[in-house]
């Protein structure tokens, strides 16, 4: 018995088992379920989350002008803290046109960004942090009007933490600022499928690492309250390598599988310019455009070319009233992104009392899926702004 199982071609068999077993610990490629286009996970691709309420109210056209620190490290900015918290909630039209019983969790509280600022003589400096990447959904449905009964429930959590501190100093008619960072990023994914289908089960994809920014930015200012005055800021960004370790647990009807992998966003570059006009003394026109470089994903095969946004707004506010309002438009552009383009609308409310300034703004973006109808991703965001 002892040779019949030291059989040569037992031992081979009993090899390759071994060798298959072990690939997989090794392998460094992307988790099938990760790029699997029907699971419709949102990578690669992303769009910023606004760092405070009244970025929100105003489609983002203000990211570059100085006035808030997160982006433009050139900022003016009184003696103060600033708090941001968010509601973020996505409608997956593109996955709910395509099946039966669609449910999905309403949305999910969590933080914009928080800032604190200090100016002293010609000099300001600001710590602060915000996500700038920020996407929570879950869904289930059951699979297609006329497939197999199966039911799917899905999962993504993305989350990118940029916190630092930016230093500015007044240099003639300009302001000139930098700014360094550290950035974290954790993604997790899952989905949970009940089917007759052998690959049926569970699988979850867990991914984090960390990197780095520096920031530079101008910004001019004339007048910034008397009709026709203006203010304008321009800021470019660095963002280094950043390497994710991942791991990818597969409870499935055909078996059991984890292993590790490595996945690495290359250096990305970002920045775009801001406008501020007065056209009437209670009436500002708000405008800014956005350049990013790609962003590709070594290891997973996946990455974006270049992309662009624009947006313009109104911010109105008498100095006589306690109130204002906001208003804009946009539209972005991400090329080689699961969601290539999206439209901006956002509204926004301002209340001043003394020191205290709470602000209130709603995004809503509209998203395209290839030819699928439009998803959209809402952010309601507000801030509390008190000067110390």
């Amino acid at each position: 018995m002892l040779a019949r199982r030291l059989h040569p071609f037992h031992a081979l068999a009993w090899g390759l088992a071994v060798l298959i077993a072990v690939c997989p610990i090794a392998r460094a490629a992307a988790p099938p379920a990760l790029v699997n286009p029907d699971f419709a996970f949102p990578l690669p691709g992303d769009f910023v989350t606004p760092a405070n309420a009244a970025s929100a109210g105003l489609a983002l056209a203000d990211r570059w002008l100085g006035t808030t620190g997160f982006e433009n490290p050139a900022a003016t900015l009184p003696r103060g803290l600033e708090l941001s918290p968010l509601f973020q909630r996505v409608s997956r039209q593109d996955i709910s046109s395509q099946n039966r019983d669609f449910e999905q969790v309403t949305g999910y509280p969590d933080a914009a960004g928080a800032r604190y600022a200090m100016a002293f003589r010609q000099w300001g400096i600001t710590l602060y942090a915000w996500q700038p990447v920020l996407r929570l959904e879950e869904f289930s449905y059951s699979a297609g009007p006329l497939a197999t009964p199966a039911f799917q429930r899905l999962l993504t959590s993305q989350r990118e933490i940029r916190a630092g501190g930016s230093v500015s100093h007044a240099a003639g008619v300009l302001r000139i600022g930098l700014a360094g960072e550290y950035v974290r990023r954790d993604d997790s994914y899952e989905t949970h499928e009940q089917s007759g289908d052998p690959s049926a089960g569970d699988r979850l994809i867990d991914m984090g690492g960390d990197g780095f920014g520096v920031s530079g930015g101008v910004s001019w200012e004339k007048d910034v309250d008397r009709p026709w005055g203006s203010w304008f800021g321009a800021a470019l960004r660095y963002g280094s390598e950043l390497t994710m370790t991942g791991t990818a647990d597969e409870r499935l009807a055909l078996g059991d599988t984890t292993y590790d992998f490595t996945a690495t966003r290359d250096v990305e570059w970002s920045g775009g310019v801001s406008g501020r006009v007065t056209i009437a003394p209670a009436t500002r026109f708000v405008a800014g455009l956005s350049v990013r470089s790609g962003a590709d994903w070594k290891g997973l095969d996946i990455g974006t070319t270049t992309g662009a946004s624009w947006s313009a707004g109104f911010d109105w506010k008498d100095p006589e009233l306690p109130w204002g309002a906001r208003f804009g438009v946009g539209q972005e552009k991400n090329p080689g992104a699961v969601e290539e383009k999206a439209g901006l609308l956002s509204v926004g409310f301002t209340w001043v009392s003394g020191d205290l300034v709470l602000d209130a703004g709603i995004l809503h973006r509209n998203l395209a899926h290839g030819d699928l109808p439009r998803s959209s991703d809402d952010r309601i965001v507000a801030s509390v702004r008190i000067a110390l």
